[in-house]
């Protein structure tokens, strides 16, 4: 699983466990989101309407991102490209720490966006050309990710209990920081893309429908993914008919455990997919993925009791482990060719990301969280459908395989 790493040369090897130490980075960001709204919410006395708009400003943020990110390094290059907009994530981080201005809060959270955005693109990039879209690297990449959302609520609980909520913020930016050194000493292959080249600025690959397939499940697997994790938490210290038995403390406690074990077994997924994707094909492997999400999501809805809760989050985050690095994987032919159309699906999963948090957000403050978490499954719902029409389609690479 890992011998594509050793038979690189040493300056590949270099950028690649940069990407992904960023992606780690990266877990860290999107999850201490999630585990810190309460306290943001307490400390800065944000309704959940508004709270749903921040985690959407976020998804602006990539929303943007998926724009510049594709266009700067014409002009800056590829590497000083990911260093500038990569340090934009650690500066929105640190501004929602010391200050509860609403509009700077929404700036913070659209700069997390920003910088998350530009290291996911960048990161999907890189590593699918450096690999030649093996499908283990794009999932041990976004395994790395899932060690970081991991990390992350445990940190947040530790430093906020030892320190203060603010801590967990700072800690990610210290390591935002020593991501953004190493970016600087790296060398990163085709630094300054040729603006005359053809595909260079092509969105041909827009009109392709086995396309137009990846961007539909990269929306609504965002959709799906950003709203689970940006209202997890919060959600579960709202079920009070869960906990008759707990004080306050083991509320919050029981609540970011969960997020952290969505991330440990989105981990071992993930893990798991990079071993399974050489054995099966990968666009079965995403529909039965999209299947078991959706199957294990509603039994977290309408379970009564925590260890159902708990096994649904479990078998939930065993499902959702593989599906996004499995997209981009297999869009590899279309993302090697084309620069921009790494961005594009990123752009359809920020519109996603927008959409959903906020619905959720909204949808909450009108009607309670148990209500709203069911739009989050009809976006899962429609990745399956999606999943199943990919099944169907007949990928760009093999078209130009049988043609040869």
């Amino acid at each position: 699983m890992f011998s594509f790493i050793h038979q690189m040369e040493p300056s590949r090897r270099r950028l690649l466990l940069t990407c992904f130490f960023a992606f780690f980075c990266n877990g860290l960001v999107f999850l201490m989101l999630g585990s810190a709204m309460p306290d943001l919410k307490r400390s800065w006395g944000l309704s959940d309407s508004f709270s749903g708009v921040l985690l959407s400003a976020h998804s602006i943020g990539n929303l943007i991102a998926g724009f510049v990110s594709g266009i700067v390094p014409f002009y800056l290059g590829r590497r000083r490209s990911i260093m500038l907009l990569a340090s934009t994530a650690y500066v929105g981080m640190a501004l929602m720490a010391v200050t509860g201005l609403p509009g700077v809060l929404f700036a913070a959270f659209v700069l997390t966006g920003i910088g998350r955005g530009a290291v996911s693109n960048f990161n999907n990039h890189t590593v699918n050309v450096l690999s030649d879209g093996n499908p283990a690297a794009a999932n041990i990449l976004h395994a790395c990710f899932a060690v970081g959302a991991i990390i992350a609520p445990i940190a947040f609980l530790v430093l906020s209990r030892i320190i203060s909520w603010q801590a967990g913020l700072f800690f990610v930016v210290i390591c935002g920081a020593i991501a953004v050194f190493l970016f600087s000493r790296t060398t990163v292959p085709d630094d300054r893309p040729d603006r005359k080249q053809k595909e260079a600025r092509s969105f041909k690959f827009i009109r392709e429908p086995a396309f137009l397939v990846f961007a539909g499940m990269m929306l609504f697997y965002i959709c799906s993914e950003y709203a689970i994790n940006g209202w997890l938490v919060t959600y579960l210290q709202q079920k009070q008919s869960l906990f008759t038995s707990m004080g306050e403390n083991g509320v919050n406690a029981y609540s970011q455990s969960m997020a952290t074990l969505l991330w440990a077994v989105i981990l071992v997924g993930r893990l798991t997919c990079a071993w399974l994707s050489r054995r099966i094909f990968q666009k079965v492997l995403m529909f039965i993925a999209s299947l078991g999400m959706a199957a294990f999501f509603a039994g977290m809805l309408f379970a009564s009791v925590i260890p159902v809760v708990t096994l649904c989050v479990a078998g939930m985050g065993f499902c959702m482990a593989g599906i996004c690095p499995m997209i981009y994987s297999d869009a590899a032919y279309y993302t090697n060719t084309y620069p921009l159309a790494t961005g594009t699906l990123l752009v359809f999963g920020a519109a996603g990301g927008i959409l959903m948090p906020v619905l959720v957000g909204v949808l909450a403050q009108n009607g309670g969280f148990e209500s709203s978490m069911t739009a989050i499954l009809v976006s899962i719902v429609l990745l399956v459908l999606f999943s199943a029409i990919n099944t169907r389609m007949r990928s760009n690479t093999q078209t130009t395989a049988d043609s040869h």
